[in-house]
């Protein structure tokens, strides 16, 4: 089918042409006081057609997968191409000398009964809810994703992946009166035995109950050590500095600072779609460029952006095999991990700040300057340990000078799900805004 839909686009004149198909199956279940009140299953088809004509590179999307829709579509994309007035590079790619080959399970979620799904949701429920200090659980839900990707196109590059997965959590309520928090955590697996009722539960629970009872406490300057999951998604909001989009557009400091040091010589930030330690892993790009592990930050020194096909064109570069989804995202980027575990790292501090929670990680934080002040909470750290809750602070800095403050990385390594990943870090200093 896609290769009549290229031989019909070379016949309109368009001088070469890609298509990227996406079929995507999931299925969505969500359980409130025992009982199923959400089951949805679907299975989409999309398809995204990108092709030069006169120069200019134009695409098209549509799900409806049928030769007269295809032909429809075609005619389309000409006409945007002669409405495009923009001059930007025109590529469709050949393809690279060698693909990574991808070990990756990938487990039939389908052949598990939906009733077994529905049972893990209601022993999740009923585990949380048997704690005391439980007062409700506002949604228990569970969501399989099966998706595969082909790519084909003119120059003859014909290449496909497919990633299988899913994930639960409970979002519970726990407290009464003026002390009422909230707590979530969530699991992805890549088998379904993965999953285990009673430990999502303590684990949800364990993370409710450590914030009753919190308080605020005097602004100052702190000592601040991020969890392992708050620091991925500080790494996460910032990836965008890293990209050549945004070198091409001059909204990162890093433009002019390859191969200049920008952090602490601890720091190495690795971009690695192949990681073992990950949840996903990708060969190749949504371009068809083969994916590989390259430090984006080594030893503190920036070694260079992450390149689509456009931006490598426009900064005589080989690209990197990050351009996804239109765009240019990381996969897999994470900090490197420590030595030491995480008591160790907490061990120096007198007096200073562990932070689980952060609110407002988009709005709060500008990547331009590096700016970010954001609504936090977590626990005190008094003499190597963690005493009590501390809730309604703030705590306020700057990436990059950040970057240059870090005091230790412990070796606690986890990815979120978005494929960010990052060990516990301990900072210097930064400003909490408090009582």
């Amino acid at each position: 089918m896609f290769e009549k839909w290229i031989a019909l686009g070379l016949s309109k004149g368009i001088t070469d042409l890609e298509i990227f198909a996406v079929q995507n199956k999931s299925l969505k279940l969500s359980v409130y006081q025992g009982k199923l009140d959400q089951h949805v299953q679907s299975n989409i088809e999309s398809v995204s057609i990108r092709g030069i004509y006169d120069n200019k590179l134009s695409t098209v999307r549509f799900e409806n997968l049928s030769d007269e829709t295809a032909s429809y579509m075609l005619n389309q994309l000409i006409e945007n191409a002669k409405a495009l007035t923009v001059v930007e590079p025109a590529i469709i790619y050949e393809g690279s000398k060698e693909y990574p080959v991808v070990s990756d399970e990938l487990f039939d979620f389908g052949s598990v009964l939906v009733t077994k799904k529905i049972e893990l949701l209601k022993s999740l429920e009923k585990k949380i809810l048997s704690n005391p200090l439980a007062s409700q659980v506002q949604t228990t839900l569970y969501q399989e994703v099966d998706t595969k990707i082909s790519l084909v196109n003119s120059k003859g590059l014909n290449l496909t992946r497919r990633n299988t997965y899913a994930y639960a959590y409970a979002v519970a309520v726990f407290g009464k009166d003026d002390d009422i928090v909230t707590s979530y955590d969530v699991k992805l697996a890549k088998r379904f035995d993965e999953f285990n009722a009673l430990d999502m539960a303590e684990v949800t629970i364990d993370k409710g109950i450590k914030k009753l009872g919190g308080s605020s406490i005097p602004s100052g300057e702190y000592p601040v050590v991020f969890s392992n999951e708050m620091f991925s998604d500080i790494i996460d909001v910032f990836s965008s500095i890293f990209s050549g989009e945004a070198a091409y557009r001059k909204l990162t400091q890093l433009k002019d600072k390859v191969n200049q040091q920008i952090a602490g010589k601890e720091i190495n930030i690795i971009d690695d779609p192949l990681s073992d330690l990950a949840y996903f892993k990708n060969p190749f790009d949504d371009e068809g460029v083969a994916c590989k592990k390259r430090y984006v930050v080594e030893n503190g020194v920036f070694k260079g952006f992450n390149h689509n096909l456009k931006t490598a064109k426009i900064f005589n570069e080989e690209p990197t095999g990050n351009g996804f989804g239109g765009g240019i995202s990381s996969t897999n980027l994470y900090l490197e991990p420590g030595n030491i575990d995480f008591n160790q790292l907490i061990k120096p501090i007198e007096k200073g700040i562990y932070i689980t929670e952060l609110i407002g990680l988009h709005a709060g934080v500008k990547t331009v300057s590096g700016a970010f002040n954001l609504q936090a909470s977590g626990m005190m750290i008094e003499n190597g340990k963690l005493t009590k809750a501390v809730k309604m602070i703030v705590v306020s800095g700057n990436f990059f000078e950040m970057m240059n403050k870090v005091s230790g990385i412990a070796s606690d390594l986890k990815f979120n799900t978005s494929g960010t990943g990052s060990p516990s870090v301990h900072i210097e200093s930064l400003m909490i805004g408090g009582e």
